[in-house]
């Protein structure tokens, strides 16, 4: 099973997740005593990111950075053919890259950090923003999915365009920073499912 948020695959302890209050709990092991079988639990990303190592586009190199922008913006980063973890098991948050210091506040308590820019829920409040401002565009406040900002920029909507341009330019900052710190042979952009 893989989750978001700070999951310690040693123990099985889901340590914290951001959107759901949860904190220290342990979901493998509740898991294996109510159905009696083997569990394994990971973060998303960074499983992501080992799928791909083992079964895509990585699976030539040993050292590579899968990103993900979804409900967060998160890394998975390959360093020597393994998962890299890190002591915390934090390593690869970029959302928690502070991309505008005088940015929105993040769940995390810090302000501007990428996530405030690069992450579907951003993308889709800062459109509506837009919109209740005047700004002219095809879409509106009550269908302004993350779905309908795309399709709309596919389509050339000006505002649409502008938002997916402004949201790549700050990930595309952050990356060159996770490249700049990891030098992987190769980088992947995960799409959302």
């Amino acid at each position: 099973m893989i989750l978001p948020g700070l999951v310690d695959p040693e123990s099985g302890v889901i340590r914290y997740m951001p959107h759901i209050a949860v904190e220290n709990w342990g979901l493998v092991g509740a898991l294996e005593k109510r159905f009696n079988v083997t569990c394994y639990v990971g973060h998303d990303i960074r499983s992501l990111a080992l799928a791909e190592h083992y079964f895509g586009a990585s699976q030539d190199c040993e050292d590579s950075i899968l990103v993900r922008v979804h409900r967060g913006t998160g890394a998975g980063i390959i360093s020597n053919g393994r998962i890299f973890i890190g002591r915390n098991g934090n390593v690869g948050e970029i959302g928690h890259i502070q991309v505008d210091p005088l940015g929105e506040r993040c769940h995390c308590g810090n302000f501007g950090c990428l996530e405030t820019v690069a992450a579907n829920a951003a993308i889709e409040q800062r459109v509506r923003h837009l919109l209740e401002q005047g700004y002219q565009s095809r879409l509106t406040p009550d269908d302004c999915t993350i779905k309908t900002i795309c399709k709309a920029a596919n389509k050339g909507d000006a505002l649409a365009c502008e938002v997916i341009e402004y949201v790549g330019r700050h990930l595309g900052k952050t990356i060159a920073i996770a490249i700049n710190l990891f030098n992987p042979t190769k980088k992947s952009l995960s799409p959302a499912k």
